[in-house]
């Protein structure tokens, strides 16, 4: 039986991905949920908590407003978003500084208000993002 009986072959899919006008911004292979990037300082405890809570319903990313976060917001996925979440101000407005006050970032920003003292999934913080963001 043959793995990919009634898929793409994954090289056809990664070469058809970047055949499309947008590639990996838009392309049809990603399905049709709403793309949301969850923002904090290094992307990794807060962003992380957002995008895998919310995964169920949306296809999600996690980016870290620093330089130097494991995955930095770049203007690839600020184009790919339907939807900013930054998870506080400060993130917010160091974003709003790097890119010269992108119209695209402002347009697209959801600004929460969750502290910077959560671990991974903490019950705080989920309980932050349901009233904050919306429900699970």
């Amino acid at each position: 039986m043959n793995l990919f009986e009634g898929h793409l072959d994954p090289k056809s899919l990664s070469a058809k991905i970047r055949e499309c006008k947008d590639g990996v911004v838009r392309n049809p292979y990603q399905g049709k949920d709403k793309k949301v990037v969850f923002i904090c300082s290094m992307g990794i405890l807060r962003s992380a908590t957002g995008a895998r809570i919310y995964a169920h319903k949306y296809n999600t990313r996690t980016a870290g407003s620093y330089p130097d976060a494991l995955v930095p917001l770049t203007p690839m996925l600020i184009a790919w978003a339907d939807e900013l979440v930054f998870v506080n101000r400060d993130n917010y407005e160091f974003i709003r500084g790097i890119y010269d006050d992108n119209p695209e970032i402002i347009k697209k920003s959801t600004v929460l208000n969750i502290p910077d003292c959560y671990q991974h999934m903490h019950p705080e913080l989920i309980k932050s993002f349901k009233e904050q963001y919306e429900d699970v």
